[in-house]
Formats: structure tokens, sequence, C-alpha cells
């Protein structure tokens, strides 16, 4: 038996899905950064009122098993959950802005042109003296 023949014995014939699992594992980045974020704050909250898992989830009406998802990171939160948990734990875990906060202060215009750049005196180099020295 051949080095190759033994190399394809060990391989399997099943066909991978790696590139689709990576795919996925990006897609999932942006949600799972956000989930942690809100399961930290769900901690730092309950630290703050000196509570545990299990009395949260007494006052949520949940099993305990649910509070400790949230509480790791891996909860798809609805809307309903985090409404109900920013009231159980009087703090908000979620913003969304309105229109109205959201406001482009002013346009800044850019120079077309370096020259037009205009460098603030504080700001200008200071070039410390130079001494020149004889060497014997």
């Amino acid at each position: 038996m051949t080095t190759k023949d033994k190399f394809l014995t060990l391989v399997s014939k099943e066909e991978t899905k790696t590139v689709a699992r990576a795919k996925s594992r990006l897609a999932y980045k942006n949600y799972s950064k956000i989930s942690n974020l809100i399961a930290f704050e769900i901690l730092e909250r309950l630290d703050e009122l000196g509570w545990t898992q299990k009395q949260l989830a007494e006052k949520m009406n949940v099993y305990p098993q649910q509070v400790n998802k949230w509480v790791k990171g891996n909860e798809n939160f609805t809307i309903a959950t985090l409404a109900h948990l920013e009231e159980v734990l009087q703090t908000k875990l979620i913003e969304v802005p309105s229109r109205s906060q959201v406001m482009i202060k002013e346009t800044v215009k850019l120079p077309k042109t370096t020259l037009d750049y205009i460098t603030p005196v504080s700001a200008q180099r200071i070039t410390p003296p130079i001494t020149m020295r004889t060497v014997v």
C-alpha cells in the first residue's frame, strides 16, 4: 500500500462544510458581541443589587436555567424580554436613539489643496538649537 493510498483511507469521504461554518461564525459575531454586553450588564446589576441569578429568575417568573443562558451571553433576546429585564433590574440594557437625538452638528469643509491647511501657532514645530563641537 502506497503512502497516497494510506492517506486516502484516512480522509473522510464526506464533504466538509468548513467555509459555510466560517461564514456563519462571522455573521454570528455581531449578535454575539451585543448579547455578551447585555449579559455583562445583567451580571453587573445583579452584583449591585446583591441578587443571585435564582432571585432574578423568581422576579422574572422564569426558570433559573433561563437566567443562566442570559448571563452566558448565548441568548437571542426578544424585545419583550429586554423590556421586562429593564423593568425588574431598573436599568437600561439597550437604547435606540430617536431621530431627534441623532443630529449633524455642522458640515466640515475640507481644503482642496495642502496649501490651504493652516498650522496653528501652538502646534508649530520648535527646532532646538544645534551646536557644533569640534573634534580634536
